[in-house]
């Protein structure tokens, strides 16, 4: 093997451990396991599936199937500690029929918006129809808390409405289904005037005004 072959697998090597550094295992007592950011792993568990909160979790409702976005495998945890959850939403001015946002929805992340807004889109597999990701909310799931996690589904032009649009499944980044978001007192999200309108080259930040 010549030195630079080496080089290059040791740096490959380095880069595959330093990646394995970011995530945990969560194991229950049935086998069931899931990777989970290494950060929030103490802060989460597994929920069997013959507890009283699973169903009511709806691990179905997140998993719909492939290219019809969601989960590609839905497992129920039970929060042991506050988490803050982060939800892109349409904004103030976008409502539904009834006068509803889009603000307090069923899908969120554990991971604070970063990156571009194209790729957040892709990322977590959001047709345009379904939101125009303009605005941010950080809430608070409290302790006891029980969702649905797993990886990104993908998701079908068809799906999207748009035969120039469509996801692949993501199964880096995972997302947090809280089923019935709108209905649950363990959701709890401040005033929406703290939400900032996010810059599209930066969602991390507001818009410049």
């Amino acid at each position: 093997m010549s030195s630079k072959v080496f080089r290059a697998c040791l740096v490959a090597a380095v880069v595959a451990v330093a990646g394995c550094t970011n995530v945990a295992t969560l194991r229950s007592p049935s086998g069931e396991n899931v990777e989970v950011p290494r950060a929030i792993a103490g802060s989460l568990e597994l929920v069997a599936q013959g507890d009283a909160s699973y169903a009511a979790a709806d691990p179905a409702g997140a998993a719909p199937g492939p290219g019809e976005g969601g989960v590609i495998k839905p497992h129920v945890v039970r929060l042991t500690r506050d988490l803050s959850v982060y939800r892109l939403w349409a904004g103030p001015s976008v409502k539904d029929a009834q006068g509803r946002t889009s603000r307090i929805g069923q899908w969120w992340t554990f991971d604070a918006p970063a990156g571009t807004l194209a790729s957040f889109r892709q990322r977590y597999e959001v047709c345009e129809k379904w939101d125009t990701l303009r605005f941010v909310a950080q809430c608070t799931l409290r302790r006891g808390s029980v969702v649905v996690i797993g990886p990104g589904q993908s998701v079908s032009a068809k799906t999207c409405g748009n035969p120039t649009e469509s996801y692949p499944a993501n199964d880096r980044d995972l997302q947090v289904y809280i089923h019935e978001a709108w209905n649950r007192p363990d959701l709890s999200c401040p005033d929406e005037s703290r939400d900032y309108e996010d810059d599209p080259r930066d969602i991390s930040r507001p818009a410049a005004r």
